[in-house]
């Protein structure tokens, strides 16, 4: 049963941050929603809001029950094991990020926050193009075999 809601939220997770990466270029914002802010602007923090505690949710599933070994640098992980652990934290420390910039928009510390809610998103791409090669190898090696 767990195994099934992990999933589930897998890959809720993936296609929301598909969407909110994709769809980034079209969102505009620096210290605060611009007032005459579009459709994009709004779904990228209507659906970043409900990333956020899904991707908290499928960490904390994860790395449970002494779990997290699978995912740190160690003979238990592995490189595979090891960017999936990077991307978990690029998934929720990108969220955060974002959670920050939009409670403090408006104020000074916004704009900082942005920054770093860009970089962390950008971190989040790469490691998940990492994620996605390390799976297509691995359905590779299993076709072979």
């Amino acid at each position: 049963m767990q195994e099934s809601a992990t999933n589930r939220l897998h890959t809720a997770l993936a296609v929301l941050s598909l969407w909110l990466v994709a769809t980034s270029p079209w969102v505009s914002m620096l210290r605060r929603i611009p007032s005459g802010a579009g459709f994009f602007a709004y779904a990228h923090v209507a659906l970043g809001w409900l990333a956020l505690p899904i991707g908290i949710v499928y960490a904390v599933s994860l790395l449970s029950g002494g779990r997290w070994r699978r995912y740190a640098p160690g003979k238990a992980a592995g490189i595979t094991g090891v960017i999936e652990g990077l991307l978990l934290v690029a998934i929720v420390v990108t969220g955060v990020t974002g959670a920050m910039w939009f409670l403090l928009q408006g104020s000074g510390d916004a704009v900082a926050w942005r920054g770093w809610h860009i970089r962390a998103a950008r971190a989040l791409i790469g490691v998940g193009i990492a994620h996605v090669l390390a799976v297509a190898s691995h359905l590779l090696d299993l076709v072979r075999d």
